[in-house]
């Protein structure tokens, strides 16, 4: 039998086998193991692609078990009839569903996005900025999975594509597509002039790109989409919203199953509007976006195309608050830009300001009554604001809250925690607004979700587990599961590591009426289950630190404090430095200025004040872009490299660890680099050269000159003195058995002074009294 995809060029991963012929990931993999006639895989980078046509050909004699056919599956069906089933052949009018409720993205996924948005991307787009890239890759992401016709013609230009020359070709193509595929789905964004502006250094380049785009799985699209929010670290109008936050947004005022009308006024790329969709579990929803940013819009087409929905977009570009609305909403999510006025047209005279004109400049609480205008009566809303809106001492804000408070509109606050955008360190609230003629209840929920998410890099991220938590104690609040004081829901949230309290809303409306849920919790106004949650965790912490001083004090003992007095072996040696090492200062202030740095994407540089305690700070300042680095391969640091100053304040020498691999050197320090023939080991080194007379050795030479600056050739001529290698490596062993010591003294202080405060603020409030 021969298959209609013989013909075609096309390329698969092995998660995509998988998911085509019914079988799970490993499956794939042990088919490649003991099979020798399993198709040869194509490298794009660190992902393995397939050819379709050799995949669907291999499987043809591949029968699926009696025990695994699937329903409609007859006896004697091949996986290749499965695989041929399942490649979307057969177009529709609608948008195809490529995602599913719960898109999962795999290690190779992960893997292709890493080289896409890596120094790929700088070679494909050449001057045009990174968004004409991701247009690039998420128009054929869409197009691969969705689409397979339009796929078909883009394969036969890449196929019979010559090189250089063609490569306009080829955009052209890519271009006449996205805007088709747009067009059709009734959105006007002009996509094919962003990919004009692409110039490929080579060809290959540019279908390196289009074919690891098109090989991953359907949940690498959000992925390339925040991959771009955290590298160009985006303004607040721009960035996207992260998944755990949408997703948690979406959970607190819908239903799975609901059938709803949605709206995001602010819909960056869609993130807000995909999390409704997934949560109400797809078609019986109705998804409207507004945006002012046409680039936006095409990611946020795509993106909600790329589920399956056909969302109903408007360009707000000529006003942003318009007066009139063509539909109203049951439910609003959005995260609007904060603490900022860029509203174009006449929304200020024209907008419908119900509880109070907004601050010119300022257009947090204008965002705060247009998604309350939006609403039908009784439909809720969940607003995404800074923190420091819900106490800020402008007049007009605070008159707005209040009027907000009296009539009922706000539900609940929740803060959130710090660097959940991958662009600011801001920390934010939600804000749960309900359109009312009166109000419902005599009170407001505020809950305290600081401590929860956990670390990814450069930000926070809050997993599903946190967005239960939250969910679980704000959803019967919600639902009118209401306990007169309050005290149900403060152990409620205890129990899930969550700090909450009930405050009537004519406490809240007094002289400042703050909507920060700190001013309630922090001030005697405590439960008692979150008293009892919080002295106990920070006395657990405190007692944690204490065991493990214990076990580090009796391993002291027991070995006999790690060394002995008198002389020493022989065998000991000296040299200078310059021997020792390779001693390498970084790039010259001209070759790296100022204006070539970034504080947010990019290669991390080494600064003098990134030197602390003999090690690299976690968060460094400055960056350079991808691009830029590739001209500086040479200051790049490796593990158990040394980093000194060079310009500059003496600061004791770091060592180099793992994560820092690849990290450039500024103009302002140097790099040892132990000879690969020296008997010196690098951690001794390091350790040799934070003692005070290497240190002051350093800064003398350093302090001779006019500014302080320490230069290479100097630098080497630092004596050293060594033993042999095994006594070096007993040495550090022994200098780092007692900085763990130290650190865990450290440690357990800081762990008793928090606990010391936690009980100060609640002894001297009056939640609880001493024994």
């Amino acid at each position: 039998m021969q298959l209609a995809h013989d013909e075609q060029t096309g390329l698969v991963t092995r998660t995509q086998i998988a998911e085509r012929a019914g079988v799970r990931r490993p499956a794939v993999s042990n088919w490649a193991r003991r099979h020798k006639d399993f198709p040869t895989p194509v490298r794009s980078g660190d992902t393995e692609l397939f050819h379709e046509a050799e995949i669907a050909r291999w499987l043809m004699n591949r029968t699926i078990p009696q025990s695994q056919l699937l329903d409609g599956e007859q006896a004697g069906t091949t996986y290749a009839d499965r695989f041929r089933r399942t490649s979307g052949d057969r177009p529709s009018a609608e948008p195809k569903t490529v995602g599913g409720s719960a898109q999962r993205i795999g290690t190779e996924d992960k893997k292709a996005v890493d080289q896409l948005m890596g120094r790929l991307a700088d070679r494909v787009r050449g001057p045009a900025t990174m968004a004409d890239f991701v247009n690039l890759c998420l128009i054929v992401m869409y197009v691969r999975h969705a689409e397979p016709e339009q796929w078909r013609r883009i394969e036969d230009v890449m196929s019979a594509g010559q090189g250089a020359r063609d490569v306009q070709s080829l955009l052209r193509s890519l271009g006449d597509m996205a805007q088709d595929t747009l067009r059709r789905n009734g959105d006007r964004t002009d996509m094919r002039s962003s990919l004009l502006q692409l110039e490929p250094r080579s060809w290959d380049d540019l279908t390196t790109a289009v074919r690891t785009a098109a090989g991953t799985g359907v949940g690498a699209f959000q992925l390339v989409w925040e991959s771009f929010s955290a590298r160009e670290g985006l303004q607040s109008s721009e960035f996207c919203s992260p998944v755990g936050l949408a997703s948690l947004s979406a959970a607190l005022v819908l239903t799975p199953g609901q059938k709803a009308t949605v709206l995001d006024p602010y819909m960056r790329g869609g993130e807000m509007l995909a999390a409704a969709y997934r949560h109400i579990g797809g078609a019986r929803g109705t998804m409207y976006g507004e945006t002012l940013d046409g680039r936006l819009q095409a990611v946020a087409s795509l993106y909600l195309l790329h589920l399956g929905v056909r969302p109903k977009l408007t360009s707000t570009r000529s006003d942003r608050w318009p007066p009139n609305r063509e539909h109203s909403a049951d439910v609003v999510l959005t995260n609007p830009p904060f603490n900022m006025s860029d509203a174009p047209g006449p929304g200020r005279r024209t907008g419908n300001w119900p509880y109070g004109p907004p601050p010119q400049g300022n257009d947090n609480f204008a965002w705060m009554q247009y998604v309350l205008g939006a609403l039908v009566l009784g439909g809720r809303a969940v607003v995404v604001m800074p923190v420091k809106a819900g106490n800020s001492v402008n007049i007009a804000e605070r008159e707005i809250r209040r009027a907000l408070v009296r009539s009922g509109a706000v539900e609940c606050v929740i803060t959130l925690p710090s660097h959940l955008f991958s662009a600011t360190p801001v920390p934010v609230s939600l804000w749960l607004l309900r359109r009312v003629e009166h109000p419902v209840r005599e009170s407001v929920l505020f809950v305290d979700a600081q401590e929860l998410g956990t670390k990814v890099r450069r930000r926070r991220a809050l997993r599903d587990t946190d967005c239960d938590a939250i969910t679980a104690v704000v959803r019967p609040w919600l639902d009118g599961e209401q306990c007169p004081d309050g005290d149900e829901y403060a152990a409620h949230a205890a129990d899930r590591g969550l700090s909450a309290v009930v405050v009537a809303r004519a406490v809240i409306a007094d002289e400042e009426c703050s909507l920060r849920p700190a001013d309630y919790l922090g001030g005697g106004n405590y439960g008692a289950a979150p008293v009892a949650a919080q002295l106990r965790e920070a006395g657990e912490k405190a007692a944690e630190h204490t065991d493990m001083l214990r076990l580090l004090e009796q391993r002291w003992v027991e070995t006999g404090n790690g060394y002995r007095t008198g002389p020493g072996p022989g065998g000991w040696n000296e040299a200078v430095l310059k021997d020792l090492c390779e001693i390498r200062p970084g790039p010259s202030y001209t070759r790296l200025p100022a204006k070539a740095r970034t504080a947010d994407a990019g290669i991390p540089l080494v600064f003098p004040q990134d030197l602390v305690g003999g090690k690299i700070a976690d968060e460094p300042q400055n960056r350079v872009p991808w691009l830029t680095a590739e001209r500086f391969k040479k200051f790049e640091l490796l593990p158990d490299d040394i980093v000194c100053v060079r310009t500059g304040a003496q600061q004791q020498p770091a060592l180099v660890s793992g994560p820092q691999a690849g990290w450039l050197l500024s103009s302002n320090v140097m790099r040892l680099r132990v000879r690969p023939n020296a008997e010196i080991d690098p951690l001794y080194l390091h350790a040799y050269l934070g003692l005070r007379y290497a240190r002051e050795w350093m800064s003398h030479r350093a302090a001779a000159t006019a500014a302080p600056s320490l230069s290479s050739a100097a630098l080497g001529h630092l004596p050293v003195r060594f033993p042999p290698i095994g006594q070096q490596r007993r040495s550090v062993d022994l200098l780092g058995e007692l900085g763990q010591r130290a650190d865990a003294y450290a440690s357990y202080v800081s762990a008793l002074g928090r606990l010391r405060a936690e009980l100060a603020e609640h002894l001297l409030h009056g939640s609880v009294e001493p024994l």
